[in-house]
């Protein structure tokens, strides 16, 4: 695979016959990013082209193992170096779709994968190292299969607990605002979900709501309206001065499993039904 890595790379992109014949012998990711004229600077500064081509790159990732994806965007970092506004284009484009919570096509681990890829490139400019360096160290906390940072809660009986003392097959982390009406819809979803309501009469579940961005006040004024069977929690720790989490848009879910080890960060609930 390296070698054709190589030759596609010193390949004229401008012959139709070459590229034909290596992309029967590359990956379709590998294949895409050998079709780019890396020579034809004005449309890697376009805006609407590099948008094209990124789509095209983000649909294909999912399909490609780790290791030929982190080579082939490495490569092709490497190539648009030269037109630091191609790079800068990229680089937000990958904000936008991989980790942006708005996204449908969101996914963290291909978050790292590219901003990993991107930072191993020869040349990029110090601006874009610097914001992809501090977007990768975010994006690596609580990545999935690592152990979710501890933090203690206030919980609503006054007792201050860790959430590594919390034991049960499955925990659902959920950070919360009770000022937030998207929060309300969620967290309403999940308490009238009979699923997680057997999970948690067995003891297989525990559901952790945790409030961390605001006042105590206000947190006092509304656990008393969060379901019964959740452990409802203030924020001790200073999750968001210590960098314990990341908390792009509320609410934020995380499965984990009974050693504390991140299953699922930040899905849809859907999936988490279905993870269950």
């Amino acid at each position: 695979m390296t070698i054709l890595l190589a030759s596609c790379s010193s390949k004229n992109n401008n012959n139709a016959d070459t590229q034909s014949e290596t992309s029967e012998e590359l990956s379709p990711l590998a294949s895409l990013c050998c079709s780019i004229d890396y020579s034809d600077t004005a449309s890697l500064s376009d805006e609407r082209v590099m948008t094209r081509r990124m789509i095209d790159i983000v649909k294909l990732m999912p399909y490609t193992d780790s290791l030929t994806t982190s080579q082939e965007l490495n490569l092709f970092f490497n190539r648009i170096s030269s037109v630091p506004r191609s790079v800068a284009i990229v680089d937000s484009l990958g904000d936008l779709y991989l980790n942006n919570p708005a996204s449908p096509v969101r996914d963290n681990e291909l978050y790292i994968r590219f901003l990993s890829a991107m930072l191993s490139a020869d040349s990029i400019a110090d601006f874009v190292r610097l914001r992809g360096e501090e977007n990768l160290r975010m994006a690596s906390l609580n990545r999935k299969g690592t152990i979710a940072n501890n933090i203690s809660i206030l919980d609503r009986n006054g007792v201050v607990r860790d959430l590594h003392s919390i034991k049960a097959s499955h925990i659902l982390l959920v950070f919360y605002d009770p000022e937030c009406p998207h929060c309300s819809e969620i967290l309403a979803v999940i308490a009238g979900s009979e699923k997680m309501n057997g999970l948690i009469q067995k003891g297989e579940l525990v559901i952790v709501a945790v409030y961390a961005e605001g006042k105590r006040s206000v947190w006092e004024r509304s656990k008393a309206d969060m379901p019964d069977n959740w452990i409802v929690g203030y924020d001790m720790s200073g999750v968001l001065d210590n960098d314990l989490y990341t908390l792009p848009a509320m609410p934020v879910i995380y499965l984990l499993d009974s050693n504390h080890r991140v299953l699922l960060k930040d899905p849809e609930f859907s999936f988490v039904l279905q993870n269950l």
